[in-house]
């Protein structure tokens, strides 16, 4: 995928992850599957970084961003009717956008040693 595309892909997701984020709640619990979702909607956001083709600091440096950007919607919740903010989504959260970017990055440095042989 061109880096352009990749890049305004990323964006839209931000947009829409907020979006559904900031959508009040009625009240309906989500069940057992709430950290695994959360785990990955950000992972999500890790891979889009990663195709955006950035520089291992850079790339580092948005991975923070995303995991700021999902405390900053877990803040804005607490200001939703019928959300509310949770440390352990953020949790999960920060734990999806850390094990995928791990596991891409390992799983591309091997690719790139593999094509080198």
């Amino acid at each position: 995928m061109r880096k352009k595309h990749s890049t305004i892909l990323f964006g839209s997701y931000a947009m829409l992850v907020a979006f559904l984020s900031l959508q009040p709640g009625d009240g309906l619990s989500v069940g057992p599957y709430d950290k695994v979702s959360h785990f990955v909607t950000y992972g999500i956001f890790a891979a889009l970084a990663h195709s955006m083709h950035l520089s291992t600091r850079h790339y580092v440096y948005v991975c923070i961003g995303v995991v700021a950007y999902s405390g900053l919607l877990e803040v804005a919740q607490s200001f939703v009717p019928g959300r509310e903010m949770s440390a352990l989504d953020l949790f999960a959260n920060t734990l999806g956008v850390l094990l995928t970017a791990l596991l891409r990055t390992r799983y591309f440095a091997q690719e790139k040693l593999h094509d080198k042989v």
